[in-house]
């Protein structure tokens, strides 16, 4: 059964007609633009998601904007941190310790072992966004932030709220075809949010297309 949808853009409500389950199209005339109608409906139904917070996600209004957050706590961290742990014990214990014990610089080892502590870093960096890692969106006027990271540290991606044009989900998928699901944030350029469970991505989708389609 096809239901109504309401224009992000005009906030106008887009007749049946206007709309195509089969192409997952939704055409609004006022403004002439077209819209996953799937997201549409995100959107309309977002009003009683926001209310009920999962576990580990959290939302704040506020007079002027709003922050949206949730945990990127996983059960990947009982993998990643042993892992790193044994990584990083032998690979760079066999490759530095056995020169800082002898006092001998090698140029050539110590090379060869820049690799491996990229891949110290990077395992090291998944494994404390499983235990203790967190995502969050602020918007405060026309200013949008996403913060990705532990406690303090982390990366910030600033954004113009006034110009965001979509906030959709999409996926990546890998040359095997596995995918990773993340949020899009499309303003100046597009944000990717990503590392969410599925309840905390519902949530926060929920939440930024809310707020994005208050007039």
């Amino acid at each position: 059964m096809t239901a109504n949808a309401d224009c992000p853009r005009c906030h106008s409500s887009i007749p049946m007609e206007d709309i195509s389950v089969s192409t997952d199209i939704a055409l609004c005339r006022r403004c002439e633009e077209r819209w996953n109608y799937s997201n549409l409906l995100t959107r309309k139904d977002s009003v009683a998601v926001v209310a009920q917070a999962p576990g580990g996600a959290w939302h704040t209004p506020a007079i002027n904007g709003f922050e949206v957050g949730a945990s990127t706590r996983s059960p990947l961290a009982f993998f990643l941190v042993p892992f790193m742990c044994v990584w990083s014990g032998f690979s760079l214990n066999g490759i530095y310790g056995s020169q800082i014990v002898s006092g001998k610089f090698n140029l050539g080892t110590s090379l060869f072992g820049i690799p491996f502590v990229l891949g110290t870093l990077l395992l090291g960096s998944a494994a404390l966004m499983a235990v203790c890692g967190k995502v969050v969106v602020t918007v405060r006027g026309r200013e949008g932030r996403v913060f990705t990271g532990v406690g303090p540290l982390g990366r910030t991606r600033r954004f113009d709220w006034s110009q965001v044009s979509a906030i959709t989900e999409d996926w990546n998928y890998s040359r095997r075809g596995q995918g990773t699901q993340y949020i899009a944030i499309t303003a100046e350029r597009k944000i990717k949010i990503y590392a969410l469970n599925t309840d905390r991505h519902r949530y926060m989708l929920a939440v930024l297309n809310y707020h994005w389609q208050q007039p």
